[in-house]
C-alpha cells in the first residue's frame, strides 16, 4: 500500500459506532467510526476537524462507551477525518482494548466462509425522490439529525419511504 499503511504502527479494524466530538467541554459535531485501532480511528463526518487539532471524543462501540482525547492528523472535508489517539488512562485503554476484542471477534474466520445466505446483502432498491417531495424529506431529515445528532441510512429511507 501507500505512505499511509507504512506509517501505521497498529492494526486497524472495521468497526460501525457513533462519535461525539467535543472540545474545550463544548460539543463540535457527531460522526460515525468506521475503523479502530490501538492508536486510533477513522471518523467520518461533514465537518472534520483541521489537521493537528485536538479533541475529546465519546466513541461508542460495540455497546462500550469509550472517552479519549486524540488529535486530527488528516482531514478531507466532507468525508471525514483521521484520529490519533492521545495518552490514553488504564481504565480507557482497557475499554479499548474490549472494543477491539468484540470488534474482531466478529469477524468471520477464512477457515469458516459464510454461506451465501448468511451474507449480508446491499440494499440495491433504487429510491427515486421527485423534485416536489424533496424540501419535506429534506425537512425531516434536518429535524431528525437536530433531535439525535445522527441519522442513519436506514432512517433515511424509512423517511423517503413514507412520502412514496
Amino acid at each position: 500500500m501507500g505512505a499511509i499503511s507504512e506509517q501505521r504502527r497498529f492494526p486497524r479494524y472495521p468497526c460501525m459506532g457513533a462519535v461525539e466530538i467535543l472540545q474545550s467541554g463544548k460539543r463540535y459535531g457527531w460522526g460515525r467510526v468506521s475503523d479502530i485501532s490501538l492508536g486510533g480511528c477513522f471518523i467520518e463526518t461533514d465537518h472534520p476537524l483541521p489537521s493537528s487539532t485536538e479533541a475529546q471524543l465519546r466513541l461508542t462501540i460495540a455497546n462500550v462507551l469509550l472517552e479519549i482525547c486524540a488529535k486530527a492528523v488528516f482531514a478531507t472535508p466532507l468525508v471525514g477525518m483521521g484520529m490519533e489517539f492521545k495518552a490514553v488512562p488504564q481504565e480507557q485503554e482497557n475499554k479499548l482494548s474490549q472494543i477491539i476484542e468484540k470488534v474482531t471477534a466478529t469477524e468471520p474466520s477464512p477457515a469458516l466462509p459464510l454461506q451465501q445466505a448468511e451474507r449480508p446483502q446491499p440494499n440495491s432498491a433504487t429510491v427515486r425522490i421527485t423534485r416536489e417531495a424533496a424540501p419535506d424529506i429534506l425537512a425531516k431529515i434536518i429535524n431528525r439529525v437536530s433531535e439525535k445528532g445522527v441519522v442513519t441510512k436506514q432512517e433515511i429511507l424509512d423517511i423517503v419511504k413514507t412520502r412514496e
